[in-house]
């Protein structure tokens, strides 16, 4: 079921600017998000199927949630971690400042808003609602991931991780994702390890769908996304400074392979610590130049430890040509996934043994002080009333 948009979705420009909330009586930190004692005016822009029942009501304003911390600053946008206090579910809350926003910006906010109400999948991170407030901020309420990004995780990782983990903890779910926004034609545009969360317990997000794309209603023409991680033929398109610019070029047109592009890129750079040669030296080539594109495929180099099977993964993703590409449904029937979830299986088992072993080895040391104890105190023949005292002083002597 998709999420309902509110008619036209206008957003207006405003001169209306956010300021300093003061201290909480509580004690709780305070935010640059004011409070409302009493909830303003507000316009429900788009609710999701996905909204928790405990959730839902006709009004929405800020005073509604309880703000925690500020998880990210940007020139337009700010990221609270936050608690609804209808619900007391944990949430993020996305604030857009419209008074600091161009229309272009605009722009992309209605269609982020659109796509994103709209989807409704386990690896997708859930946008709740949207509404706007009496202040002319538009507030995006989106489920809340306590592990943080890939990335963070990745930097507490030392940089890289196992090729198994990259496969299954990371790729197989994302790819999951992947396929779904492809089916309905949204192109995300903009992955990366910053753009992919885990909740508490490990389930991968795919999030931002700032510069995302529904290539049922338009034509992708934009230089959009992160340098780096960008195909060759998002990096031959040139920068617009009106919406609408270039969208009867249909030359500069590209698809959802240019998402492709980025997993073999993204899976690249997490197991080996880097991206891929060819991309941080800036040969990275149009469709059109395919021996140049073609020989910086082949330089592509691989340490040891990544598999045939990850290799052939990688390459395939990071074909010069959009249309060699496989898609995101295939590459999940590609052989490396099951090969790292069984990989990544025997790592756990093998976890689960050596700590099954410590414990033993652990068991073993403690036993043998214990049971000279016990044997002392029967030779010495105390009392039978005596000796359930005795014995439960041995052990909270000798216990390892």
């Amino acid at each position: 079921m998709a999420g309902r948009i509110s008619e036209s979705l206008q957003l207006p420009e405003t001169t209306g600017l956010y300021s300093t909330a003061p201290s909480r009586p509580d004690g709780a930190p305070a935010c640059s998000i004011p409070e409302c004692p009493e909830a303003p005016l507000s316009k429900l822009l788009a609710v999701s199927a996905a909204l928790p029942a405990a959730m839902r009501r006709p009004a929405w304003s800020l005073g509604d949630f309880r703000l925690h911390k500020k998880l990210y600053k940007g020139t337009h946008t700010s990221i609270y971690q936050a608690t609804c206090l209808h619900s007391g579910l944990p949430v993020a809350l996305k604030v857009y400042f419209l008074a600091r926003m161009p229309d272009n910006i605009v722009h992309m906010l209605k269609r982020e808003i659109e796509i994103h109400a709209q989807l409704v999948h386990k690896h997708v991170a859930q946008l709740y609602a949207a509404f706007l407030d009496s202040e002319q901020r538009v507030v995006l309420v989106q489920e809340y991931a306590a592990r943080g990004d890939l990335l963070g995780l990745l930097q507490r990782l030392g940089g890289r991780m196992q090729p198994d983990q990259v496969g299954d903890l990371v790729v197989r779910p994302f790819l999951d994702a992947l396929s779904y926004l492809h089916s309905k034609g949204i192109c995300h545009r903009d992955i990366k390890p910053e753009n992919i969360l885990f909740t508490q317990n490990w389930r991968l997000l795919l999030a931002d769908f700032g510069v995302s794309i529904n290539l049922h209603q338009e034509r992708a023409v934009t230089r959009a996304g992160t340098e780096g991680y960008m195909a060759p033929e998002v990096e031959r398109c040139p920068l617009k400074a009106d919406p609408q610019d270039n969208k009867d070029n249909r030359e500069l047109a590209y698809s959802t392979a240019v998402d492709i592009w980025a997993v073999g890129v993204l899976a690249y750079e997490l197991m080996v610590g880097f991206p891929p040669a060819f991309m941080s030296e800036g040969n990275a080539t149009s469709d059109c130049d395919a021996p140049s594109a073609e020989a910086s495929l082949a330089s592509v180099k691989f340490p040891p430890h990544v598999s045939p099977a990850a290799r052939s993964f990688i390459l395939s993703a990071l074909q010069p040509h959009a249309i060699e590409r496989p898609t995101a449904a295939a590459l999940l029937s590609h052989p490396w996934l099951p090969q790292a979830a069984v990989a990544q299986a025997s790592r756990h088992l093998a976890g689960l043994d050596a700590s099954r072993a410590l414990a033993a080895r652990h068991i073993d040391a403690c036993v043998p002080p214990v049971r000279k104890a016990l044997s002392s105190l029967v030779s010495s023949g105390l009392e039978s009333n005596d000796q359930g005292a005795a014995t439960r002083e041995v052990f909270s002597v000798s216990a390892c």
